[in-house]
């Protein structure tokens, strides 16, 4: 899973009111999720490939962003009205997609994404008033493992997995700088690399 800001934010999501569970209503709900601390207008990436369940009107004047992401469901919170182009129901997206940006809470002096995770155990909304005590669906998760341990490479292009001196990533592959050739030779099962002729 990626993390869905380009950056972890400064303020910890594991601690006081930004944290999962934190009390909210003086006590009479559980906070169900993790607050990530960013200001307004940052873009907000999907942790992995998925669909899009929905987009709609949230809390204060935010809107939220539903995706199915196969293996679990994320709800992305407190993002701006205007979604990135294309996100609606059913469309498919790719990890490291922008979906839309942190937005402004009215009446508060804050932003962030409220970010929510649910297992896909259970089906139906994801906002339950009369289930106690995080007013949520059955199968809602603590996201505080899976931000902990999330890539830090949203918006960034994926690392190759080798690298060779004079091999330089491209937009499609590998491509060689110019001051240097790799070559690749094959004699009896093994594999040679040589750099510069």
């Amino acid at each position: 899973m990626l993390f869905p800001l380009k950056f972890r934010p400064k303020d910890s999501y594991k601690e006081g009111m930004r944290r999962f569970g934190a009390n909210r209503d003086h006590g009479r709900r559980k906070h169900a999720g993790c607050d990530l601390y960013a200001p307004i207008g940052t873009p907000v990436f999907a942790v992995a490939d998925g669909t899009v369940i929905a987009a709609y009107p949230f809390y204060l004047g935010s809107w939220a962003i539903e995706v199915d992401h196969g293996t679990f469901v994320v709800r992305y919170g407190e993002v701006k009205p205007k979604v990135a182009p294309g996100i609606k129901a059913g469309a498919k997206v790719a990890a490291r997609q922008l979906l839309g940006e942190v937005g402004l809470l009215k009446g508060l002096k804050m932003s962030m994404i409220h970010f929510e995770m649910f297992s896909g155990a259970a089906k139906g909304p994801l906002t339950v008033k009369g289930n106690p005590p995080y007013q949520r669906r059955s199968d809602l998760m603590d996201p505080t493992p899976f931000l902990d341990a999330a890539d830090m490479q949203a918006g960034k292009p994926p690392s190759p997995c080798f690298w060779f001196p004079g091999l330089q990533t491209g937009g499609r592959g590998f491509g060689l700088d110019a001051d240097s050739r790799v070559g690749l030779a094959h004699g009896g099962g093994q594999f040679g690399f040589t750099n510069g002729m």
